[in-house]
């Protein structure tokens, strides 16, 4: 929650052009998130009626998965109850760092951009950090998402949040998806890629003009990279001049810059690279 606090006070500041900010929550959650957050410039809603927005999911299912996989369905679904074309997703460890406008999101004809890249920098970064399960997350994810769509050719990165959607791509999706007898559900359950099922469908369907870009924010998923970065005289201020605000991955952020918690965590990576090195 406090995490959610944070970004919302960020676009609150940032935001230039006075974009409708919405919050989605779980039902049981909304009244205690209102209370800490405000309804000042925000616009609230709960999980469920997203979910529910689609007749042809079964929200007892839904209710069933667990959260890493039910946030991918509400994101997904979002577009059903948009009154707006076009949409920025934005997870709650993201903060904006400065001014946005609307043309930051899409071109002077209205068209969305749309996050779209190989990744080769951050995958080389990884490699070299002992972080070695990223690639191959990454490469499972991409074949997985090329195989369905019958796709050939690079492997592309669609991710990370936040990234901006359009409801003509969902619609197109959705409507494939049940016509071959399923949903968006059973799709992110069977992979649980919600920005690559946008980013594949947008490359087949082509409901709206391709037009890449870059990543929005700079996001430090590992605490290696936030480390090398920091080291080299990195900070917000110079962000700033390439991005639009910054995510520290909550699965480390701040608690693992504790001094015994980093000390474990840095012990780990060590003998995963010993272990992951050829004999």
């Amino acid at each position: 929650m406090e995490r959610a606090a944070v970004m919302a006070d960020s676009v609150r500041k940032f935001n230039r052009d006075g974009l409708p900010l919405y919050i989605s929550v779980p039902r049981s959650d909304l009244e205690i998130f209102k209370n800490r957050i405000g309804t000042n410039d925000v616009i609230w809603l709960c999980d469920e009626d997203i979910v529910a927005s689609n007749p042809q999911i079964d929200m007892s299912e839904y209710l069933s998965l667990p959260g890493l996989i039910s946030q991918q369905i509400v994101k997904a679904e979002f577009w059903r109850v948009n009154p707006n074309e076009n949409c920025v997703c934005i997870d709650s460890d993201s903060r904006f760092i400065r001014d946005f406008f609307a043309s930051d999101f899409l071109s002077p004809e209205g068209n969305p951009y749309t996050i779209l890249y190989e990744g080769k920098t951050f995958l080389q970064f990884c490699l070299m950090n002992g972080v070695q399960e990223t690639e191959l997350y990454f490469e499972k994810m991409s074949q997985e998402m090329r195989e369905y769509f019958g796709r050939q050719g690079p492997s592309y990165n669609y991710n990370p949040f936040p990234v901006i959607w359009n409801r003509k791509v969902w619609a197109a999706l959705a409507s494939n998806l049940e016509t071959n007898g399923s949903n968006i559900l059973k799709a992110i359950v069977a992979h649980p890629y919600e920005s690559s099922w946008y980013g594949e469908a947008l490359l087949k369907y082509q409901s709206v003009p391709l037009l890449p870009k870059e990543p929005l924010f700079k996001a430090y998923l590992y605490l290696e990279e936030y480390e090398h970065d920091k080291a080299l005289g990195m900070n917000e201020e110079i962000l700033a001049k390439f991005y639009l605000g910054v995510v520290y991955q909550s699965n480390w952020y701040p608690h693992r810059l504790k001094f015994w918690k980093l000390r474990a965590y840095k012990l780990k990576r060590l003998i995963k690279r010993l272990r992951a090195k050829p004999v």
